[in-house]
């Protein structure tokens, strides 16, 4: 059975950033969308045989339920 691969999601995301300024791009990171780029990033991880591996304290709601008011609510 092959080793398993992990990755942590907000690094993909911080590497995907870094990658489109180099290309010219300028990516913004909007407030209330973290679930939205964290989401991304662990789906794309998976679809490429990577398990997205999160630290514990990632998993801690520290932007006040903005991400999900802003789903629930359009607030």
């Amino acid at each position: 059975m092959p080793e398993q691969q992990v990755y942590d999601p907000y690094r993909l995301i911080d590497d995907v950033e870094g990658l489109l300024i180099q290309r010219g791009h300028r990516p913004q990171r909007l407030d209330g969308r973290t679930g939205d780029r964290v989401a991304g990033a662990s789906r794309l991880l998976r679809g490429l045989g990577i398990d997205p591996l999160r630290a514990p304290g990632d998993a801690l709601d520290l932007d006040g339920q903005i991400a999900y008011q802003t789903r629930v609510h359009g607030d």
